[in-house]
């Protein structure tokens, strides 16, 4: 069998949880995601994200950033599961770091990352081996993905809906993904690389509904995700990733 370059850049290791190893890093190796940007008030992301976190979230243009992000993974090194993701765009608080380099290279800044507010997930293994060692804020429910040529959809058990139709607008290499999260009350950076491309656009017609309780609705109607503007959505149908330890930030 062929060696994928992608994948053989870092030789996995197997790290400890609760449940026995996981070999790091994390291979995603197909998948399919998409995910809506929305523009909230700063005020209600700072009350999210909270003060102990080390983080801010960036204003950009007098606002913050939140996004809800969905993943059909089909065939990984840790099984396949479907997960949602809620965070909020962040910077390291005393730091200043540039918008133009964001949008050129997401991965190239240490004092940028996303504040991880929620990631459920829809299997066992996949919810321990991301509280273990990311601290991740997973927890395991039902997740529903539907992926059409011209739309795409996710509902998390009884708690929102998130759609879109069709993306009209660039179709560009996917950016590294950095990821903030606290375990052992120090901060954590990660660093995910992607080999994929994504598809973007105004996502205009995107439609949030937040219809019962549970973490992931009770931030979104902190953030007032159901009445905050669209900054942007994309999708990636053929999502591969790598997803390895996190590093420490003093």
């Amino acid at each position: 069998m062929a060696v994928d370059p992608f994948f053989a850049r870092a030789a996995q290791s197997p790290r400890s949880t609760r449940s026995g190893a996981c070999d790091l890093p994390i291979h995603y190796r197909d998948a399919s995601q998409f995910g809506v940007l929305f523009r909230v008030d700063l005020d209600r992301a700072r009350e999210v994200v909270g003060d102990g976190a080390g983080v801010e979230p960036w204003p950009i243009f007098g606002k913050a950033i939140a996004a809800i992000y969905a993943w059909d993974y089909r065939d990984t090194s840790v099984g396949s599961y479907a997960e949602l993701g809620l965070g909020v765009q962040c910077r390291r608080k005393g730091t200043s770091p540039s918008l133009v380099r964001l949008a050129t290279d997401m991965g190239a800044q240490d004092d940028q990352g996303i504040w991880v507010v929620t990631l459920p997930v829809t299997t066992q293994s996949a919810f321990e081996a991301g509280v273990d060692l990311w601290n991740y804020p997973k927890y395991v429910t039902p997740i529903t993905t539907r992926f059409e040529r011209d739309s795409a959809s996710v509902t998390l058990a009884n708690e929102l809906e998130l759609s879109v139709g069709a993306l009209g607008g660039p179709r560009l290499a996917g950016q590294p993904v950095v990821t903030y999260t606290r375990k052992d009350g120090v901060l954590l950076r990660t660093r995910i690389d992607v080999d994929h491309r994504v598809r973007w656009g105004r996502g205009a017609d995107a439609k949030l509904e937040i219809k019962g309780d549970g973490a992931t609705a009770r931030a979104a109607r902190a953030l007032g995700l159901d009445r905050a503007s669209v900054a942007a959505a994309f999708r990636a149908d053929a999502f591969r990733a790598v997803l390895p330890a996190g590093i420490a930030i003093r």
